[in-house]
């Protein structure tokens, strides 16, 4: 199996990821050092989706999500992608902060694996993650 390049970052960064079915996630207040810390190893980041993760579960809201090269014209130079890209993630997190209730959307998108787990003693903030990809300069 090829490496994913999320795996390239920090191990700091990697410890607060759930990492399942070759995707990594995190929780929406690491975003933003995941997105810095990508830019700081010249890596590009991508985007992601809102997701649910639970010990039984894993799904996700993709219309809650952050495509951050989508704008960026690929002929630019990598180090001018990198920050576009990383300047895009900052701003469109913010903007999907204030356009929706993740904990609403996670409840509403998938009410049977959020009632199993909280009736089991989970608590719903700790089932949000968003999954986070990046990518590298091709050698």
């Amino acid at each position: 199996m090829p490496e994913l390049t999320e795996s390239r970052l920090p191990a700091d960064i990697l410890a607060k990821a759930d990492f399942r079915h070759d995707e990594y996630a995190w929780r929406i207040a690491d975003l933003p050092e995941v997105i810095e810390a990508a830019r700081a190893m010249g890596l590009r980041n991508i985007g992601g989706q809102l997701q649910i993760r639970t010990p039984d579960a894993i799904g996700e809201c993709d219309w809650v999500q952050i495509d951050a090269c989508q704008l960026i014209p690929p002929v630019l130079p990598w180090e001018a992608q990198v920050e576009m890209a990383a300047n895009v993630a900052v701003q469109d997190l913010q903007l999907l902060k204030a356009e929706f209730n993740f904990a609403r959307e996670i409840k509403d998108a998938f009410p049977e694996p959020v009632a199993k787990f909280t009736e089991a003693g989970g608590q719903l903030e700790d089932a949000i993650w968003f999954v986070w990809y990046v990518d590298a300069e091709e050698a």
